[in-house]
This record gives structure tokens, C-alpha cells and sequence, in this order.
């Protein structure tokens, strides 16, 4: 029997209410990389379920969010932090590099609308799948207690949940990679200095002031949307060359169309390996 595209949502940690032309997303769950996948998913089925009418997505990262069923996979890990088990010879590799793609492409999709933008509110401190959704959006707006935080590295993973050449873009490619191998939190007044936050609020008034950018949003024709959005959207990919470029200078860099996601094979691999000989020794 076929399940019920509402209810693989839901098990995934996604909801997706739709009222007039703004949907909410509200993104709960494990965080987990085995969950990757069934969020991907779920986080497609909410884009299919947007219709033409719908102009804004906010997607709503911690905070007060409702009761879903986290049936995700918890690898629980070789250490604390340690995203993989000491036993992991029931993990499919293949199922973890499809699910990381799956999330990627939906990402991606999340904001190549071009008359539909995206929105993140972010509640919390938000750690590697969090932080992905809050940098794939076109806007972020903070509380000032929240913060972004990657800890898959410190387990062995390729951090950031798929969100690695985006930061670079917004941060630039050094301090990526302090946030993301340095497991030194970023939090929301930081994030504002350095363009990554839009706005910066109080945690009683964030609600408020997504209304106050929702509003200022759809105040704008859906045809001026549509043309400011592709016009810029083009500009930052143009302006992204500079990242592949400056990394070339290393001794080693990454570099192609897949880049990142060949890069998250190896570290499975290598992550899986490690944790079985832990498990034989």
C-alpha cells in the first residue's frame, strides 16, 4: 500500500502548511545523516505541494515546532560527536551517498524559483542539516541567541549536510572552512557582520519580523520578484567563480560539477572502514 505523501513528511521530521502565497516549512528531526534522504524527500513533496500562487517559503529552523515522528536511523557515533557507529556493517554506503544526494538536489531546488523566495528563521543554534537549509535560502533571519554550529567533521564526515561551496560564497572560503573544521560556533551577531543574517532579533519578535519581510515580500509584483531574483541569482554564479579559483592555488583542491558530492563518498568510505576495523579490533 502506498503511503501518503503527507505522512513520509512527517516521518522524515518536514511539515509544509500552505496559506494563500506563503508556505511554512518547519524542519524537526534528527539532524542525522542517514535521515538525509527521507528529508530530501520530504522536502520535495513540500515543493510539489507549493503552487504557482505561492511566493514565499519560510522555512522554520527550531524553536516551538510541532510533534513529528522521527523514524530517521540514528547512527549514533565512534565517538561523542561521531556521526557513524563503532558497528556500522548493517550501513548501506550506497544509501548514505544517494539519500546526500537526494537532500542536495532538493536544496538546490528550494531556490531556483525565480518567483518564489525563500525564507529561513532560524530559532536555535542550527548544526550541519540545519545550517544547509538556512544557507540554501535566499534570506536568513536570525534571534539573537541562535547561531549556526557543523559538528559532522569532528565525527569523520564532510560537514554542512551539502551547504560546503554555498558557505564559501557567502563567507568567503577561509572562514568556511574555520566554521567548518574548527567546530567554533557562529552565532547571530557574527553572522550579521558578515552578511550572512539579513536581520538579527530578539527571540520574542522573531515571529514579528518574518511577518514584517513577508509582508514587504509580497508587496513587490511577481514580476519584479521574478526578474530581481534571476538578475542577482545569475550575478552571485558568475561571482562564485572566484571560490574554485582561489582554491586552486593549494597544493590540493576540489573542483567539477559533483565535487562535493564525490567528496562525501570518500569520507562514508573511509568513515565506515575505520568504524568496522574499531568493531573486528
Amino acid at each position: 500500500m502506498a503511503v501518503p505523501a503527507a505522512a513520509v513528511s512527517a516521518a522524515a521530521g518536514l511539515r509544509v502548511e500552505v496559506v494563500g502565497p506563503v508556505a511554512t516549512i518547519r524542519l524537526s528531526g534528527s539532524g542525522d545523516p542517514g535521515s538525509l534522504g527521507g528529508l530530501g524527500s520530504a522536502l520535495d513533496d513540500a515543493q510539489r505541494r507549493m503552487g504557482g500562487d505561492v511566493r514565499v517559503a519560510v522555512v522554520r529552523l527550531g524553536g516551538q515546532i510541532p510533534p513529528a515522528a522521527d523514524t530517521a536511523p540514528r547512527l549514533t557515533g565512534l565517538n561523542e560527536q561521531a556521526p557513524l557507529p563503532p558497528s556500522s556493517a548493517r550501513v548501506d554506503p550506497a544509501a548514505l551517498t544517494g539519500g546526500y544526494r537526494v537532500w542536495r538536489d532538493a536544496l538546490e531546488r528550494l531556490t531556483a524559483r525565480a518567483n518564489l523566495i525563500s525564507v529561513a528563521a532560524v530559532a536555535d543554534v542550527a548544526e550541519d542539516v540545519g545550517m544547509a537549509v538556512a544557507v540554501a535560502c535566499d534570506l536568513r533571519i536570525f534571534a539573537t541567541e541562535a547561531g549556526l554550529h557543523p559538528v559532522w567533521a569532528l565525527g569523520g564526515l564532510l560537514p554542512g549536510a551539502g551547504s560546503l561551496t554555498r558557505l564559501a560564497e557567502l563567507l568567503g572560503w577561509s572562514r568556511a572552512l574555520d566554521l567548518c573544521l574548527t567546530g567554533r560556533p557562529l552565532g547571530a551577531p557574527e553572522a550579521a557582520r558578515l552578511g550572512l543574517a539579513q536581520r538579527v532579533v530578539p527571540r520574542p519578535r522573531l515571529d514579528d519580523e518574518v511577518a514584517a519581510v513577508v509582508a514587504g515580500l509580497l508587496a513587490t509584483s511577481s514580476a519584479v520578484t521574478a526578474e530581481v531574483k534571476a538578475l542577482l541569482r545569475g550575478a552571485r554564479v558568475a561571482g562564485g567563480a572566484a571560490v574554485p579559483r582561489r582554491a586552486a592555488a593549494g597544493a590540493d583542491s576540489r573542483s567539477g560539477p559533483d565535487a562535493e558530492g564525490e567528496a562525501w563518498e570518500r569520507t562514508v568510505m573511509d568513515l565506515l572502514d575505520a568504524s568496522r576495523g574499531a568493531a573486528a579490533g
